[in-house]
């Protein structure tokens, strides 16, 4: 008889008894130096797990090497990646007493967590040893909805048709926690949109969608709804101050994207930024050909252009395909300078190159695209009645 890999999950996780040593392997925050975001799975793992009183813990490589001195120290292992470019050792995906889970991976294959811990309220006390971010220590964590209609062809919602509702915000509110990251893959595509700004509200703490916002589907209905609310991008807590990410993956989507900024700019109550992901490298056509690689970069440029028109900021999303591009060192100087506001904010793309010495893209620009140059990030651009 066949056992689906969700059966044989669940079945593995009944089958724990209580009171044993469970070790849970954080794939990403090994193996990335600079990664410093909790692993949401894990944490609803440590929860379910610790209600069963068995002793849990986060722990390393060592203890799931079957030719290791630690192997034997934990009952359990549970290792896990968001990732798919996070390098893990083989030998976690061989062992017997190892579950490995999350996108990094299964990719959309993933089949989540059992039910009954996908909706246990997260261990924060997890991550207690790790100070080095506030999202470590100030946010509670989860999803409201997940899902997505779009069926991008790089994400990892392909699966699903619609925004459905997944929980709400009491299931993972930590009211000791100052902040609120939801994680949800296309709010702004959600029925209930309002419904969840009026939830969230309603705790009294700010929050922020860490993804970016589907800003093709906001009416101004929407706009109006998400500058009144506790929105809060984690920076400044003056309205002046916040930052509102939305996503720009796609060019065919210009004409669109400049309709609703003129509609956004022209009935902003208060100044505040922008940011859009600039999602780069990846061929819908799989050709990875000269053909795409230098319209790749060029419509890169156009997207940054038509945001830094209206005093927005392109953030560039790099897909780990653009390594095959003879560009790569060009997109990686457009991602540096891009990346960080301060640098770009109120300049010249040009002058901002130059004084931060990504000389190899000014020169490209110089021979190719010299308007570029004079690209101006008009980030005090007025709202357009005015």
């Amino acid at each position: 008889m066949k056992i689906n890999k969700r059966a044989e999950v669940c079945m593995n996780f009944n089958n724990i008894k209580n009171n044993t040593k469970i070790g849970l392997i954080d794939c990403d925050l090994i193996s990335k130096k600079r990664y410093n975001f909790p692993n949401l799975a894990l944490m609803k793992l440590s929860s379910f797990f610790k209600n069963k009183n068995c002793m849990v813990s986060l722990t390393n490589y060592d203890s799931a090497n079957p030719y290791g001195l630690f192997y034997n120290e934990y009952d359990y292992l549970f290792a896990a990646k968001v990732f798919s470019n996070t390098i893990s050792p083989e030998f976690i995906k061989n062992t017997k007493k190892i579950m490995i889970g999350g996108s990094g991976f299964h990719y959309d294959t993933n089949h989540g967590l059992p039910k009954e811990i996908e909706h246990f309220k997260p261990d924060y006390n997890l991550y207690s040893q790790f100070k080095n971010t506030e999202f470590f220590t100030n946010y509670s964590i989860g999803f409201i909805t997940r899902g997505c209609f779009r069926k991008c062809m790089f994400c990892i919602n392909q699966n699903y048709d619609k925004v459905f509702r997944h929980s709400f915000v009491d299931e993972f509110l930590d009211i000791k926690r100052p902040y609120i990251m939801l994680l949800d893959d296309n709010i702004s595509g959600f029925s209930g949109f309002y419904d969840v700004f009026d939830e969230l509200d309603a705790t009294g703490k700010p929050f922020i969608f860490k993804q970016g916002m589907d800003f093709r589907i906001l009416s101004l209905k929407k706009m109006q709804r998400l500058w009144k609310s506790n929105y809060y991008s984690g920076r400044k807590k003056s309205k002046s101050g916040r930052t509102f990410f939305f996503a720009f993956d796609d060019i065919k989507d210009y004409d669109l994207i400049e309709k609703k900024l003129n509609i956004y700019y022209s009935n902003i109550p208060y100044h505040h930024n922008l940011i859009f992901y600039i999602f780069t490298g990846f061929d819908r056509e799989y050709k990875y050909d000269s053909d795409f690689f230098e319209r790749d970069i060029r419509e890169c440029l156009q997207r940054i252009e038509l945001l830094f028109n209206y005093g927005a900021f392109g953030y560039v999303m790099l897909h780990e395909n653009y390594k095959k591009s003879p560009y790569a060192n060009l997109l990686n100087e457009l991602k540096n300078i891009c990346n960080a506001p301060i640098h770009v904010a109120g300049k010249y793309l040009g002058d901002a190159l130059i004084q931060k010495g990504y000389t190899d893209l000014y020169d490209w620009l110089k021979d190719n695209e010299p308007h570029y140059l004079k690209l101006y990030q008009n980030i005090k651009r007025k709202k357009s009645n005015e």
